[in-house]
């Protein structure tokens, strides 16, 4: 008689054995989670015990407040035997392990503050993590479209106008300057960034024109430069007195002649040409 097992008998007795196993595991899982131990209470502080002296700060652990703002320190409470005993907290700061005087929020960084109270024999402390942050990007305002003429571009200032500010109280910018003596519209890339690395970038435009150009033929022709908000005048006695203008005019004229441009009835630009 062939006592041996065929493959499929064996293939068949692994096959129990192994789903006999997954069984066992599912079941011991069970077991230990209807026997698991009640929830405990997870206390804001190491130092707090149910023992009739306690200590517990006010508000979170981690606080932060913004650079150059006023810290208010939340504080704690002090128990003994139900008795409150707040009053007998002392209260001290530190910075990189040192001992400070006070929380100084003008400048980023992070503190520790330690509470400590004493019934007469035992001391206990609570602790609290002060972060002074500045995650606000500066302020930057930059003017509206400016025209200028080709001639003021190698004297323009492209950060005229440009004004930053930041809560910090320390703020840099700058702008790029690509402007050419060619005509045509210049986009001004300004970037301000404050001492903690946030950064503000706003583009401004800057639009440059020809400026007063002359043409000497049979009559003299004044070629005036367009921008918004430009009138134009001529002179022929040395700016006594002015005559108003096209933005091109042409004048049978000889001797000095004045061509003068006003921006919202300011002075913008003049020029003075000799006519033979």
């Amino acid at each position: 008689m062939n006592r041996g097992y065929t493959k499929a008998q064996f293939v068949g007795l692994i096959t129990l054995i192994f789903i006999f196993l997954i069984i066992l595991f599912i079941g011991v899982k069970v077991i230990n989670y209807i026997n698991r131990p009640a929830a405990k209470e997870v206390l804001q502080n190491a130092d707090v015990k149910q023992d009739g002296f306690t200590l517990v700060i006010n508000g979170n652990f981690l606080t932060y407040v913004g650079i150059n703002k006023k810290y208010e320190d939340a504080g704690a409470k002090a128990y003994k035997d139900g008795k409150d005993i707040s009053s007998k907290i002392a209260v001290s700061y530190y910075m990189d392990d040192k001992q400070v005087s006070d929380i100084d929020t003008t400048n980023v960084g992070n503190y520790v503050v330690k509470y400590e109270v004493y019934d007469g024999k035992v001391l206990k402390e609570a602790t609290r993590v002060v972060v002074v942050k500045d995650n606000k990007a500066p302020r930057l305002t930059v003017p509206d479209t400016v025209t200028i003429t080709s001639d003021e571009v190698i004297n323009y200032d492209v950060t005229e106008g440009v004004l930053a500010t930041d809560n910090s109280g320390n703020v840099k910018f700058e702008c790029d300057n690509n402007l050419t003596r060619k005509p045509g519209n210049y986009i001004i890339k300004c970037i301000a960034e404050d001492n903690n690395g946030n950064k503000t970038m706003k583009k401004r435009l800057i639009k440059v024109v020809s400026g007063i150009e002359f043409e000497d033929g049979e009559k003299l022709k004044i070629k005036y430069p367009a921008g918004e908000g430009f009138t134009y005048k001529y002179s022929l006695d040395g700016g006594q007195t002015w005559k108003d203008a096209s933005d091109i005019e042409s004048l049978d004229v000889s001797g000095n002649v004045i061509a003068l441009v006003l921006k919202n009835g300011e002075y913008k630009m003049s020029k003075t040409y000799y006519k033979k």
